[in-house]
C-alpha cells in the first residue's frame, strides 16, 4: 500500500474504541464546599497518562459511595477533550452524606443502563391547521 494512503487512512480512522488499561486514571474526592447533609458533591478527575487525545464525552464513568448499603451509584461523563498528559474534572452529585468513594471507567459502547437515564422523546401528533375566522 502506498505510504500516503496508509497515513491518511490512519488519520481518518480516529481514536480507538477504548483506552488501554492504565492509560486514563480516574480519581474521586468529596467536595466539602458544596456538599450538604442531603447531597454529597464529588469531583471526578481523569488524567491521561497516554499520548493520545480522547473526546470527553467518550469517557464514561460510574461513581459509587461505598459506605452506604445498598451502594449509591451515579454515572457521568466528561466534556471537552482530554489531551495527552492532561486532565479533566467534573462534578457529580450522590444523594445522602457519604465519605468513602470509588470510581470506575466504563466501556464506551452503548448499554441498556444508559438508555434508562436518558429522557424519552414524546411522540408528537400532527397539528391541525389553524382555522381562520
Amino acid at each position: 500500500m502506498h505510504p500516503i494512503l496508509l497515513l491518511s487512512f490512519l488519520m481518518l480512522s480516529g481514536p480507538p474504541a477504548a483506552p488501554s488499561p492504565g492509560e486514563i486514571r480516574l480519581t474521586i474526592a468529596r467536595d466539602p464546599y458544596f456538599s450538604s447533609d442531603q447531597v454529597t458533591m464529588c469531583r471526578v478527575r481523569a488524567t491521561n497518562d497516554g499520548g493520545r487525545s480522547w473526546p470527553g464525552k467518550m469517557l464514561r464513568f460510574e461513581a459509587r459511595a461505598t459506605d452506604a448499603l445498598p451502594v449509591v451509584r451515579e454515572r457521568g461523563r466528561f466534556g471537552l477533550e482530554l489531551t495527552p498528559h492532561g486532565s479533566l474534572e467534573t462534578l457529580i452529585a450522590l444523594p445522602g452524606r457519604h465519605d468513602r468513594f470509588e470510581v470506575e471507567l466504563l466501556s464506551t459502547g452503548k448499554s441498556g443502563a444508559d438508555a434508562e437515564h436518558k429522557p424519552r422523546k414524546r411522540a408528537s401528533r400532527p397539528r391541525s391547521p389553524k382555522r381562520s375566522g
